[in-house]
This record gives structure tokens, C-alpha cells and sequence, in this order.
């Protein structure tokens, strides 16, 4: 959420604070690999992101035998880095894109895959801010003129400053509550879950302008999660993967290669006692395989339209058909050259239009670059909505008012869909009031199926919550009795 991170950072130290409550002791999962409990089971699992290939990595490892099931041709699902299409060499992140410091589980399999790491936001030159059509610049590690922001607020708001605002109005929240969801939560916290974000603000005494700003599309998001979600972004930094987020899955991939079945959609899941039976599509061809027990990492809002015999269980299919994925648009716009440097300018910046601009190629040499709008929310669905043609036209008109000149320079644009893509349906979980009471029947397993991805974890939306809940159902597989896996 686009919130002025790196500002409240140096005001608040969030992640020094210590207050967080503590993660559910069944998350607290180290990288080794368990020792094998009985005899070498048979495992498929659905899908080939970090949460189907962090549980094969640890079955495998195990002794088990493991088949992994992946639609595309490609493995990370969401952590999907853009390459072709670009030029010199270029990239960028269309899915996952930042890894906090907190992220303990993410870091250490970039470490152990050796991968580098670089930072995600800069440190210098200066940011803009569009709001109500004016561009705010601001140098990076200083607050924000109030002299030059057309926001109605408060006096109090104008004092304060917009660099303070998270941390006047939920920065102790914050803190109590952590960057994990927890199945039970102190009696102060919960009822938190049942209102929206806006709704907390407005009792805070926050105006509505002041509220916009800090929320920027996610005011119906449930209060609880967008104040857990946001810990993760005001941790000290924020890094990516040199080279490309993609670096991780494929790490993963090229250990597991001969058990990733690519291209392979599947169809029909068959429960039985202790057995489970997974047919699927590849090509124009229908077949099968079988196993002791499965993974289903497919997004719930996919998940909903592959049958299943017998049905799920009622809690589970409740979940399964009404949790709500949000709608993300990244729109990437290649230039000639980065004309808004001659501005003294780094690229980043947001939209109070509801986006965050990044900019993939800072650091980086050559004078040809990228930028990219990433989109979220009920301007998503707006974008959505329209034709190709249409909405590039609106990207670039967008992106225009926060860098002036993209015309001028442009030379491509790469327009990904997150809602529209067939294998996802959404970016990532979004919690609603009163929906976090469905946090443990998202991840219960169902007879012989256990289920993993970002959706079901503590950290939906962030690549941590992918790896740790493949590995948290590998584990459960891997100690389960033979009969009832």
C-alpha cells in the first residue's frame, strides 16, 4: 500500500519497537529438511510457485516421491519477472517485488541459493506525489512541503505532516499487532478484524482526504489487515533479487526439474480414503496420476471451478468460493532514455489515482529505462474492464501527469493483469471486516489435501507466506501415518 514508507521509517523504527506479537509456534519454520517419519510417501502437488516448490524440495529431500502438477510453462506463479518484450537486456516485476528484512524464511533460501540481493527503493535524488492533480516532489529522506500539498485536513493533519500521518494514527497498533496473521488475537486487537481500515481512521479522528492518503484503495480493507500488512512494509528496508525476483523459483525448479510436469491444467480431484487421484490437461490430452496424498497450491478463486469428488467440506468450500483475491494491473513503459533525471528525479512516486510508480532500471547502466504503474483495487477493476487499446491509452496518460514527458520517449508498454489471468484470478488475499475468522479453514487440510500458497498463511501477498506454508504442509505429510495421508 502506498504508504510514505521510507519517511516514517526514520520517524517511528517500527521493527526496533520488539512489540509484535509472536508468530503461531507452527510457523516458526527453520530451512532444514525433517527426517523422513515411515515409509516414502507419494505426493502431488498442484502448482509450481514458491509454495508447490518449497513443499517439493522438502518431500524430496525426505525420500518421498513427488509430482509436481503446473499449468504454465514456467514455475513462480506469482513471482513472475517480465524479460521478454524489453530491450537491452532490461526486466521488471510483474508479480511479487519486495522482500522485507523481517522476512527471515524468504532470506535464507536467497542465501542459500546464493542469489544477491540489491535494494528496492533508492536513496537519493527525489520522489513525486501527485495528489489532486498537482505534483508534490520531495527529496528522498526528507519530509513533505505541507506548503505545497492540496489535501483538505485538519490543522492538526498540516502539523503533523503527511510523513507522520501512519505513525500518529496506528503506528502503536502497529507494533502490538505484528506482520502475521494469527488464528487468535488479544482481546484489544480482534475486533479490529470487523471494521474496515477507513472506518478505524474516521474514529481516530482522521479526515477524509488524510484517510485517501493513507489508504489509497484498500479503506474497505479489514482494519486488522491492512495495519499486519503494513508492518511489512515499514521494516528498515526492502530488497529484491538481483537479476530478477524469478531467480528464486527457478533456483527451486532447476532442483525439482524432473518432478515439474509442465503444462498440465488440472481438471478433476478425486478424494478417497488415504488416496487422492489428479487428472489433467495437457495439450488436447486427458490424464492421471495418483498418490497417497496432494498439495493444492491453486489460488482459491481458480480452485472454485476445478471439480472435486467428493465436494469439500462445508467450512472449506465456504472459503473456497467467497474469499476475495485483489486485482492488481502492472503496466510497464519502456523510454529511450530516463528523461525525468534531468529533474533530479528517481523514478518512484504515487498516485492518489490509486498507484504506486516504481522504477525497475534505477541503478542501473544505460541511458534507456522502465517505469511501471502498479495498479491496484477499484481502479484495477476500472482498467480491467477495458479494452487493450483503451486502457494503455489511460496508463500513459496516467503516468504522464507524474512524469511529464512520457510521450516524448516512449517506446513499448506491457500491460499484465493479475485478475485476468486465467491461473490466478487476483494478486493476493484481501481480508474484508468480519472474513478473518476464516483464516484456519483456508488452511486446515481436507482429508488426504492439504493446502499451501500465500493465501494460506500468516503473511498473505508476500512471497514468505508462499514458501512457509509449502513447507508447513510438507511437514504435516511428511509426519502423518501413512493411512490417513
Amino acid at each position: 500500500m502506498p504508504i510514505d514508507r521510507r519517511e516514517f521509517l526514520k520517524l517511528a523504527s517500527f521493527a526496533a519497537g520488539g512489540l509484535c506479537l509472536p508468530v503461531d509456534p507452527g510457523w516458526a519454520l527453520p530451512q532444514s529438511v525433517p527426517q523422513r517419519q515411515g515409509s516414502a510417501k507419494k505426493v502431488v502437488i498442484l502448482g509450481a510457485g514458491l509454495a508447490g516448490l518449497s513443499a517439493g524440495w522438502q518431500l524430496q529431500a525426505a525420500g518421498h516421491d513427488v509430482t509436481i502438477l503446473e499449468a504454465q510453462l514456467h514455475p513462480g506463479g506469482r513471482v513472475h519477472t517480465i524479460r521478454e518484450g524489453f530491450s537491452d537486456d532490461l526486466y521488471d516485476e510483474a508479480g511479487a517485488g519486495r522482500i522485507p528484512n523481517t522476512h527471515n524464511l524468504t532470506l535464507e533460501w536467497v542465501n542459500h541459493f546464493g542469489l544477491p540481493l540489491e535494494p528496492f527503493y533508492p536513496t537519493k535524488l527525489s520522489e513525486v506525489t501527485l495528489l489532486k492533480g498537482k505534483r508534490v516532489i520531495t527529496p528522498v529522506g526528507k519530509p513533505i512541503d505541507m506548503s505545497q500539498v492540496p489535501l483538505d485536513l485538519t490543522p492538526n493533519e498540516r502539523k503533523i505532516g503527511l510523513s507522520a500521518f501512519d505513525e500518529y494514527y496506528y503506528g502503536e497498533t502497529m507494533r502490538k499487532v505484528g506482520d502475521a496473521i494469527r488464528e487468535t488475537w488479544p482481546p484489544d486487537l480482534a475486533p479490529l478484524a470487523d471494521i474496515s481500515m477507513g472506518e478505524f481512521l474516521r474514529r481516530k479522528g482522521a479526515s477524509p482526504d488524510a484517510i485517501h492518503y493513507m489508504t489509497f484503495g484498500f479503506e474497505g480493507d479489514a482494519a486488522l489487515d491492512f495495519i499486519r500488512d503494513s508492518y511489512s512494509h515499514h521494516t528498515k528496508t526492502l530488497s529484491k533479487i538481483k537479476g530478477g525476483n524469478d531467480r528464486l523459483p527457478r533456483a527451486f525448479a532447476a532442483n525439482l526439474s524432473n518432478s515439474i510436469r509442465y503444462g498440465c491444467a488440472v481438471e478433476h480431484i478425486e478424494r478417497g480414503k488415504g488416496r487422492v487421484r489428479i487428472t489433467y490437461r495437457r495439450e488436447d490430452v486427458i490424464d492421471h496420476v495418483e498418490g497417497d496424498a496432494a498439495i493444492c497450491t491453486i489460488p482459491y478463486g481458480v480452485l472454485r471451478s476445478i471439480a472435486v469428488t467428493p465436494d469439500w467440506s462445508p467450512e472449506k468450500r465456504k472459503v473456497i468460493d467467497n474469499l476475495y483475491y485483489g486485482p492488481v494491473v502492472r503496466t510497464s513503459f519502456q523510454v529511450s532514455r530516463r528523461y525525468w533525471e534531468n529533474e533530479g528525479l528517481n523514478g518512484f512516486g504515487m498516485s492518489d489515482k490509486n498507484f504506486e510508480v516504481w522504477h525497475p532500471t534505477y541503478g542501473k547502466p544505460g541511458r534507456r529505462g522502465l517505469l511501471q504503474a502498479y495498479v491496484y483495487e477499484e481502479y484495477a477493476h476500472e482498467l480491467d474492464d477495458m479494452n487493450d487499446s483503451d486502457r494503455i491509452e489511460r496508463m500513459i496518460g496516467d503516468m504522464n501527469e507524474v512524469h511529464p514527458g512520457l510521450r516524448d520517449y516512449l517506446e513499448t508498454v506491457i500491460v499484465k493483469s493479475w485478475a485476468n489471468d486465467p491461473w490466478q484470478k487476483g494478486a493476493y488475499v484481501v481480508y474484508h471486516p468480519g472474513q478473518q475468522e476464516w483464516y484456519a479453514d483456508i488452511c486446515k487440510p481436507d482429508g488426504c489435501v492439504w493446502f499451501a500458497g500465500e493465501h494460506a498463511s500468516p503473511w498473505p501477498g508476500w512471497m514468505q507466506g508462499a514458501l512457509a506454508s509449502g513447507i508447513k504442509a510438507a511437514r504435516e505429510i511428511n509426519s502423518a501415518p501413512s493411512k490417513t495421508a
